[in-house]
């Protein structure tokens, strides 16, 4: 489950990031004028995008845990949850990567260690 947790601050991350940066570079543009108090907002916000982004790569599971249960209150988080599910299976993908046995072992020896694997779960 840390590991969809991981993938949803990713995902919230770069939506806060990429809202604040684009906002202040459209003000710095004059294309947008958000004056000095919208320009804070888009600030804040990007620093906030930066943080779950931050937090989502780099944090301890509590940390991830926690971040997430916070940043999931809106009926509206649905929505960054089904836009995080390709990152999560990408990312379940490589971090799984290493429990996949070598294409190049015989067949023999890859059910013979699924069968020790089945009998310790039965244990």
């Amino acid at each position: 489950m840390t590991l969809f947790l991981r993938s949803y601050l990713i995902t919230l991350g770069l939506i806060f990031a990429s809202g604040g940066v684009g906002a202040v570079l459209l003000d710095w543009s004059e294309k947008l004028s958000l004056g000095w108090f919208g320009g804070i907002i888009a600030v804040a916000i990007a620093v906030l995008g930066f943080a779950l982004l931050l937090v989502g790569m780099f944090g301890s599971p509590v940390r991830v845990d926690v971040w997430a249960d916070r940043a999931s209150i809106h009926e509206g988080s649905i929505l960054v949850a089904v836009i995080a599910l390709p990152l999560f299976l990408l990312m379940r993908l490589f971090i799984h990567a290493n429990n996949r046995p070598s294409p190049s072992l015989p067949i023999t020896e890859i059910r013979g260690k699924r069968a020790a694997r089945r009998q310790k779960r039965r244990q």
